[in-house]
């Protein structure tokens, strides 16, 4: 990537030189790295300027600001944050989005961030978080502030740890929550000697995703406590296996751990269904989206077995989590009972909180206390009940009116609206997002 940038400059600076020997004026637009820091210089200039006197702003006292959306997935999350972003953030708050098409590797992010530059883009907020240190070093380069919607995990430090100035740190679940509900959840509706047995998918948890990994290990360490197991084994190694592992312990509980996940992996709902089939499992934990695609064998299962058989999975509102819930089994369940809900907007609008505020002159409400930027998070939701699921399905719905973080939200969050707000004030507003919360504002 560096040697690509640098011959962008090398050929700029010939077509200039060139120029200045004829003493006639070029029309290039070079789109260099030059031309974008100088652009950001004067931008950084303009906003310290507006911001003398600490008095607050509005969205109409800058520039409109231009920022590039990086999506390594094709799925209803992103449809629905593009809708949000371009339609119910854009005109109100005086910027512009660039969205890309699927960035499935490196090389398709890194075209997408330069073109992102040549279009005079101030920023990039990346759904993609492979690859961290090179993009944050390119989007340095570019003068463009960039954050990605990850964890803080070994695998991003570098971002985090290189001293750019325009990485502004990452946003995402709190994973540790997220466990929490699971555990919560299976404290609940395990019965007392664990003879239904469990099957836990923990998806891409082998491959370092923190929030499957996460989930995995807080449902191996409910069955644990509730049950006073011993394995052979840390429930951390357990979770991260890459091949499926019947989870032996010393009360002779089934336990099955399956990784993987059914988009892309051929054979992976054929094994789920293998392992139900035999019988041995009552409970079905998903660490990943993965619900709607096991719903048939589930049902079929429970037909041929007799067998009720309950099911918990992380999830975002769509059509598939509103049919799931509204479907029910033989014996009257829903035919998944339990959904750990993450909302578009509360996640997208982390993203954008993140940039904009340094845009706008306050980036230091990114750092956390360690001198160096920090993971900005939310807290997933618990629902079980088939009124939740329809009154959520009213909320982050594409074309809408009742997005979950609103405008009266998301500018509780601004510098330019609360020039004494700190960054601790900023994670608050999310800890306090909860169901309850949302619908004494929205309603149903």
């Amino acid at each position: 990537m560096k040697k690509r940038l640098t011959a962008v400059l090398l050929c700029a600076a010939m077509v200039l030189g060139l120029t200045a020997c004829s003493g006639k004026e070029s029309s290039v637009e070079t789109g260099s790295m030059e031309a974008q820091t100088a652009a950001s210089a004067e931008t950084g200039k303009e906003t310290k300027d507006s911001l003398a006197g600490g008095e607050a702003k509005t969205p109409q006292d800058f520039k409109k600001f231009k920022i590039g959306v990086c999506e390594p997935q094709a799925i209803d999350e992103v449809v629905i944050r593009r809708d949000y972003y371009e339609n119910y953030l854009a005109p109100r708050y005086n910027v512009e989005f660039v969205f890309s098409e699927q960035c499935k590797d490196t090389d398709d992010e890194l075209t997408f961030i330069e073109g992102c530059a040549d279009a005079g883009c101030d920023a990039i907020i990346s759904y993609r978080s492979v690859d961290a240190n090179q993009m944050a070093q390119v989007c340095e380069e570019y003068g463009m502030q960039y954050v990605i919607n990850t964890a803080r995990i070994p695998e991003v430090d570098g971002a985090f740890q290189g001293g750019y100035e325009t990485f502004q740190g990452s946003f995402g679940a709190d994973n540790e929550h997220v466990g929490q509900l699971f555990r919560d959840w299976l404290s609940s509706n395990a019965s007392d000697d664990g003879s239904e047995g469990f099957i836990i998918t923990s998806s891409l948890a082998f491959s370092g995703n923190i929030q499957h990994l996460e989930t995995a290990i807080a449902a191996l360490a409910a069955l644990q406590s509730k049950y006073n197991l011993t394995f052979e084994d840390t429930v951390e190694n357990l979770a991260k296996t890459s091949a499926p592992i019947e989870v032996a312990n010393d009360k002779g509980i089934n336990i099955y751990i399956y990784p993987g996940s059914p988009s892309g992996m051929e054979g992976w709902l054929e094994g789920v269904s293998a392992a139900l089939q035999t019988g041995k499992y009552g409970v079905l934990i998903h660490s990943g989206q993965s619900y709607a695609q096991t719903a048939v064998v589930v049902d079929e299962v429970e037909k041929n077995f007799d067998k009720d058989i309950k099911v918990a999975s992380i999830a975002s509102m769509s059509e598939s989590l509103i049919n799931a819930f509204n479907t029910q089994d033989k014996f009257g369940n829903s035919s998944l009972n339990m959904a750990a809900l993450k909302s578009t907007s509360l996640t997208s609008s982390m993203g954008f909180i993140s940039i904009y505020n340094a845009l706008t002159g306050y980036a230091a409400l990114n750092d956390s206390s360690e001198n160096e930027k920090r993971t900005l998070s939310f807290r997933m939701w618990s629902l079980d009940t088939l009124d939740q699921i329809n009154t959520c399905a009213n909320w982050d719905v594409k074309g809408g009116d009742k997005w979950i973080m609103d405008e009266s939200m998301i500018n509780q969050c601004l510098g330019i609206m609360n020039p004494d707000l700190a960054a601790d004030d900023v994670q608050a507003v999310y800890n306090g997002m909860t169901y309850e919360s949302t619908l004494e504002r929205l309603g149903k």
